[in-house]
């Protein structure tokens, strides 16, 4: 650890990128909770989910272009300069007692829009800031400890802000946090790689071959995936998983709104104990040798999230939602390991990037299409007929995954595969 700390470009690569992940926290605090209670709307709030989240996934398929043939440091600097303006202008618009949602959801779809750029390029940068690379699982394992430190105390945090000084400063905090971070990063040392666009990139011709070589990456990565038959029946569970977990991004805040004593400082600490009870699930399962099948063993955890998030819908206490999160966490934290490491065995090296490019396009709707869902259902459902009938769909989901997914991977996966 001390030799990666040594390094300087480390250093102000992992400060850009710790106060941007805290200052992502505070600003999505500050903005569903603006929302709710200007609008009151659920519908509103599923709106703002999918304004956000939907553009950022398809938007991610051009930015793994750019970042491939462009100075990755640069595209990251501009990425938390414009957001940080964007996010100025949302803490403008808090200003005016009837507050235009429309432009509200204009500037959030702008933020997802640019957000891939710095979300996959830091990923694609960090490999070239580590000069022993003997050095870079535990640079990775150093920003995996990071975000479970964001989502732990962030939300705790910003709930606590939020009651002392008001929705619109903690989104202030959020938009200093991205000039900070573009700071970081224009102090790192500048690539020397060459563009695939030149400077006369504006020529007709030379636009034309870089839209064309786009495509063909992206049907390349469809067309294998649907080679698969496998492959895709766990995309789709995934998507399904996915999206149950969108009515806890609509619906919790209304909870804690509405059914916790507490308020923002109460909904700060559901999103804490879903963070911590991920973080350990993910020590746990690092510590053991699990033989159960994968396709069983990924169709269980679906099961459990639905079991485990089913006491918000009975239950108004804290301290019971609290816990119903933190198990929910501890549930599902080995999904996406096991998840991953499977299309990384499965897929050709060669094909590997945009293979996982467009199978992203397909699970990363899901969240924000149950959220979507959720603010419509909501004024039916009510807060916890949503959690109750979430929680219903996801166990059933779950028991016909195990059908389906159970000769996904006959041989069992190894803790040590995982994490290599």
């Amino acid at each position: 650890m001390k030799e990666l700390w040594r390094q300087q470009p480390f250093r102000m690569y992992w400060l850009g990128m710790f106060l941007s992940g805290l200052g992502d926290q505070f600003g999505w605090m500050g903005l569903t909770w603006f929302v709710m209670k200007k609008t009151g709307s659920s519908a509103a709030m599923g709106g703002v989910v999918l304004a956000y989240m939907l553009p950022a996934v398809f938007a991610g398929l051009v930015a793994g272009v750019l970042l491939d043939r462009f100075d990755r440091r640069k595209l990251i600097v501009l990425d938390n300069v414009a957001r940080g303006l964007i996010f100025l202008a949302l803490v403008t618009l808090l200003q005016v007692d009837h507050v235009p949602l429309f432009w509200v959801y204009v500037l959030i779809v702008m933020a997802g829009t640019l957000s891939p750029l710095s979300t996959a390029g830091a990923q694609t940068l960090l490999p070239r800031l580590v000069a022993d690379k003997g050095h870079l699982i535990k640079a990775n394992g150093l920003m995996e400890s990071q975000w479970q430190i964001h989502y732990m105390f962030g939300p705790a945090l910003a709930g606590v802000l939020i009651g002392l000084i008001g929705e619109a400063n903690v989104l202030l905090i959020d938009a200093l946090s991205f000039f900070a971070c573009a700071l970081c990063f224009w102090r790192l040392p500048k690539e020397r790689t060459k563009s695939a666009l030149p400077e006369s990139a504006a020529q007709p011709a030379q636009i034309g071959q870089f839209l064309h070589s786009l495509f063909t990456d992206m049907k390349t990565g469809y067309r294998y995936l649907f080679g698969k038959k496998q492959m895709v029946a766990l995309v789709l569970f995934t998507f399904l998983f996915n999206m149950s977990y969108g009515p806890i991004e609509v619906a919790l805040p209304l909870y804690a709104n509405q059914e916790l004593p507490g308020g923002s400082v109460a909904l700060g600490m559901l999103w804490s104990s879903l963070a911590v009870g991920a973080l350990l699930g993910s020590l746990f399962f690092s510590t053991i040798s699990w033989r159960i099948p994968l396709g069983v063993t990924l169709a269980g955890i679906i099961v459990l999230w639905g079991m485990t998030t089913m006491p918000l819908a009975l239950f108004s206490r804290l301290e019971v939602a609290m816990i119903a999160m933190a198990l929910a966490g501890f549930s599902f934290s080995p999904y996406n390991i096991m998840y991953r490491s499977y299309l990384q065995r499965e897929v050709p090296d060669a094909l590997l990037g945009r293979v996982m490019t467009s199978i992203r396009t397909i699970t990363g709707t899901g969240m924000p299409a149950g959220a979507a869902v959720s603010g419509v259902l909501i004024p039916a459902l009510g807060v916890q007929g949503l959690f109750g009938a979430a929680a219903a769909v996801c166990i059933v989901c779950g028991l016909a995954a195990f059908r389906v997914l159970r000769d996904l991977d006959k041989p069992s996966l190894a803790v040590e595969e995982r994490g290599d």
